[in-house]
């Protein structure tokens, strides 16, 4: 349950990023739109939704993990500095197990 937890928050605070646009400078630098910032947020929320829905939790967790390997290409591809690509990379540990966690259970 902690680890659930977790992983919401990191979710959560990565969305209020982007639809403040906190993040946004970075988005423009890889190329990717406004637009598609905040469907990734919506994304990111329809996911942690599902994470927590009795029953659809292996299917959030997947989405969740989807995001994060599209995050950790994005970092990988444009050579982000090494502590941005271990923050997603250890989210996406972190989602995959909870995913194991719970096919396990």
């Amino acid at each position: 349950m902690i680890l659930k937890l977790v992983i919401s928050l990191i979710f959560v605070g990565a969305a209020v990023q982007k639809f403040t646009g906190k993040v946004a400078p970075s988005w423009e630098r890889w190329g990717y739109s406004r637009q598609f910032m905040y469907a990734t947020g919506i994304a990111e929320l329809v996911a942690l939704t599902l994470f927590w829905w009795p029953g659809l939790e292996l299917v959030g967790a997947a989405g969740l993990g989807l995001v994060m390997l599209g995050a950790l290409a994005t970092v990988i591809r444009h050579r982000e500095a090494a502590p941005h690509i271990t923050l997603s990379a250890l989210t996406l540990l972190l989602v995959m197990v909870q995913l194991y966690r719970s096919t396990v259970a």
